[in-house]
């Protein structure tokens, strides 16, 4: 069965995606970056674990680490999907306060006062989860050597100014130096991740993957630290095409996942959830890659009762179930994506329209497309039109051509533009303006 197209943005093109958000009426339905109100139901798990954090940090107690957030501008998408411009702002303490809990402000409180490093730590990640990267990098001196105590932080608030290249180079030096084997572990599974990321092989990613190999050797580990060293250095052979030894050490790291339940403690808890979404994401991929669509779909099993707030958890269910040939039950799970709301609709959107397409349901595909265009004008559903997917006409169809209908879907798209500008120029373009731009400057 044929996969779904990949789902393509600009990644450089905040400020456009943002003035989009603001008039597309698609509010995220969790309100932990947004004022860091207590998780509901359709809370994803990084945002429960931001709001931990932000608990433990208030009352100082000690937290484990974390994967990394999503996205470094999660605060920024949801205020703009709720439509508040005013809670765009570099600065924590002009957050709107109908929108700021009161955890919110006694997180402000405690940065302004005395932090010892385990706090700086917690008090670094807590403030790149919410947007404030500037912020963070006041924590701590940013130098040329990586510091023993902060050298994670120093590289999260460095990958907000710096290319990856740059970045991924200092870590590797430093795993490479006398620092702590602990630490120098957690530089080198640093460069595998991000690496990974781009699925090609390439010397960081292997040097980074002997490197952890090697400091983990130095140390004592937990169940979960292997888990997460094994799905790390799986990465080397799944670029390198190896499935056999990738699916050895998933298998591992699995293993040592399922050794150990989660702690009584609910960061102990977040953190075991934390590794086995990250590892069931792996798996899911992984086994899509090679063709082994039903078990990525048992895979993604694990993803929906992890994290069913979460649009990547339907966006890779749904990618699943039509590599299995199960369209109805891929709509149903790209449109749990949609009903999340904010940036991640665009994609849940676009990748319904491409299924509802395949089934011969033009109309709704059509409507799918200008959405998701709608709201986020840099991906996918905008690209051209030699590349979009064509809306084709049901077999057997009666009534208007092919062209008549897209002429009508064309009409439709333009008016809802037309709309959407005047929207926007109503809020105040130049104060949409302004208040992106500083947004952009906070950012790096």
């Amino acid at each position: 069965m044929t996969a779904p197209p990949r789902y393509r943005t600009d990644p450089r093109a905040l400020a456009t995606r943002l003035r989009a958000l603001l008039t597309a009426q698609v509010p995220v339905a969790c309100g932990v970056y947004a004022g860091l109100a207590a998780p509901v139901a359709a809370s994803p798990l990084h945002a429960r674990i931001t709001h931990t954090l932000a608990t433990a940090f208030v009352a100082g107690a000690d937290v484990p680490r974390f994967e990394s957030p999503p996205s470094l501008q999660l605060r920024l998408l949801t205020a703009a999907s709720w439509g508040r411009v005013d809670g765009l702002s570099g600065e924590m303490t002009a957050f709107p306060a109908d929108l700021a809990s009161s955890l919110w402000w006694r997180v402000a409180e405690r940065l302004s006062g005395p932090l010892s490093t385990a706090e700086r730590q917690v008090a670094c990640e807590l403030l790149l989860r919410l947007g404030y990267p500037q912020r963070a990098a006041a924590l701590f001196p940013m130098t040329d050597a990586l510091s023993p105590s902060f050298a994670l932080e120093q590289l999260a608030v460095l990958r907000c100014h710096l290319p990856a290249s740059a970045v991924e180079a200092l870590a590797l030096r430093g795993a490479r130096s006398g620092l702590p084997a602990s630490v120098r572990r957690d530089l080198a599974l640093f460069v595998v991740f991000r690496a990974a990321a781009r699925g090609v092989d390439s010397t960081s990613l292997r040097a980074g993957a002997a490197l952890a190999v090697k400091a983990s050797s130095e140390l004592p580990s937990s169940a979960l630290q292997r888990a997460r060293l094994h799905r790390a250095i799986a990465a080397v052979p799944f670029v390198q095409r190896d499935i056999a030894e990738t699916h050895r050490l998933l298998g591992r790291a699995l293993d040592s996942l399922t050794s150990v339940a989660p702690g009584p403690a609910l960061v102990d808890r977040l953190a075991w959830e934390d590794e086995s979404y990250a590892l069931h994401g792996f798996l899911v991929r992984t086994h899509l890659a090679v063709g082994l669509a039903a078990r990525a779909v048992e895979y993604s099993d694990s993803l929906v009762e992890l994290s069913p707030g979460d649009d990547r958890t339907w966006a890779l269910r749904g990618d699943a179930l039509v590599a299995c040939g199960q369209l109805d039950e891929a709509v149903e799970a790209y449109t749990r994506g949609v009903s999340l709301g904010g940036w991640g609709a665009a994609r849940a959107h676009y990748l319904r329209g491409h299924v509802l397409e395949r089934l011969g349901r033009v109309a709704e595909a059509a409507e799918d497309y200008v959405l998701s265009q709608r709201i986020d004008p840099t991906g996918s559903a905008s690209i051209g039109r030699d590349e979009q997917p064509q809306v084709r006409a049901e077999p057997r169809a009666r009534g208007r051509g092919v062209g008549e209908r897209r002429d009508a879907v064309r009409r439709r798209a333009q008016a809802r533009a037309a709309q959407a500008r005047s929207d926007l120029a109503q809020a105040g373009e130049q104060a949409v303006r302004q208040v992106v731009q500083a947004s952009m400057r906070g950012l790096g």
